[in-house]
């Protein structure tokens, strides 16, 4: 296990903290994604895995699958622990705090709190990483620093803090370097790390900054429409921030306009549901509350259900929906959102991102693909 080579390292800790990490249900009994989660207050101790496992244990029945930080940091291998543990079992990170709700007092479950800002700093921000989505409030910050270890170095004879010792930088560089990549932050968190002195803290507040390097990250978001080239054409894409789904617009000299919907489908071995069925067995068959059965409303041109054509690949399938020749693009790319036509096929699995399609589907759809 990767998190035994940083154990390994004498001096790769951080500061020992002076209390342990406490871990208290927040928010309201309202079992939604948002109303409830797990308050992780306080530095992060030799034993912060243990005491959350602990905490998970006591309450087996039901708790919430997200986490929201308010800590100053501490024992680095801890924190990188933490977060792997917190990616295996799928759980969403947050900054912040929490106060007492004023709304919902003296209630009979837990106290009831309501969001505040907080911080996420040092050892922090690494289990902060391990979350499958991850959210910094308005108000709360992410701070990054060299580490350091309070053990003292050969030949220094001060209690003060130490840079880690000759020799060992490179390693632990390298394995912060492989965790945070594979918790899909991006490396440039680390350069910023390494500018800052142990003693001084680069803060990395809600923003464009923690988007651009992967810090805040929603796997629901759809991606602006942007342009590739392909062979001797221009393809329109979007694609979902987890890769789980794509949507294209392209034209073909032999068959026009196309709007593709390319999907990933994992088989599950519980259950023989499976999305290929439900989207093209029975949702797109029957067609939009807009259009009626058997037609559905794909960029504001009607297309029959019957011309849709599918396309299986490993691990998924692409679904073609033509759009004849000189296509107007109107509205939204979301496909059985806002039109299903009954409530069974209403997903919000390909709503799309609006910003962008038009412009981007009409370069395409004047750049035939040959």
């Amino acid at each position: 296990m990767r998190v035994l080579f940083v154990l390994a390292l004498p001096l790769a800790l951080a500061a020992l903290p002076t209390s342990a990490m406490e871990f208290t249900l927040g928010g309201t009994d309202h079992r939604d994604a948002d109303a409830n989660w797990i308050q992780a207050s306080g530095p992060i101790d030799e034993d912060a895995l243990e005491d959350f496992l602990g905490f998970l244990e006591e309450r087996s029945d039901w708790f919430p699958k997200r986490i929201r930080f308010d800590s100053p940091g501490g024992n680095l291998a801890e924190g990188i622990k933490l977060g792997e543990e917190l990616r295996a079992r799928g759980f969403a990170t947050e900054v912040g705090g929490h106060e007492p709700h004023p709304d919902w007092p003296n209630m009979p479950y837990w106290d009831f709190t309501r969001r505040t800002p907080g911080i996420c700093a040092s050892a922090c921000a690494y289990a902060f990483m391990g979350g499958v989505e991850r959210r910094i409030d308005p108000g709360s910050r992410i701070g990054v620093h060299q580490f350091y270890s309070i053990s003292r170095a050969e030949g220094n004879s001060g209690n003060g803090p130490v840079l880690v010792q000759e020799g060992l930088e490179q390693e632990l560089i390298s394995f912060l370097l492989d965790y945070t990549l594979r918790m899909g932050v991006d490396g440039r968190v680390l350069v910023n790390a390494g500018l800052s002195s142990p003693d001084e803290m680069y803060w990395i507040e809600s923003g464009q900054e923690a988007r651009d390097i992967g810090l805040i990250f929603e796997p629901t978001a759809w991606s602006e429409w942007r342009l590739d080239l392909h062979e001797n054409g221009v393809v329109a894409r979007s694609d979902r921030a987890d890769g789980k789904y794509k949507m294209f617009t392209l034209c073909t000299e032999a068959g026009g306009a196309y709007f593709l919907l390319d999907v990933i489908d994992a088989p599950r071995a519980d259950s023989d549901w499976s999305l290929r069925s439900w989207l093209v067995d029975q949702c797109l068959p029957a067609g939009s509350s807009s259009q009626g059965n058997g037609a559905l409303s794909i960029l504001g041109n009607r297309v029959e259900s019957a011309s849709i054509s599918v396309v299986d690949r490993p691990g998924g399938f692409v679904v073609w929906f033509p759009l004849g020749r000189g296509p107007v693009v109107r509205g939204d790319p979301s496909i059985l959102y806002g039109d299903a036509p009954f409530g069974a096929c209403i997903t919000d699995r390909f709503i799309g991102n609006e910003r962008f399609v038009k412009q981007a589907s009409e370069i395409a759809f004047r750049n035939c693909i040959k």
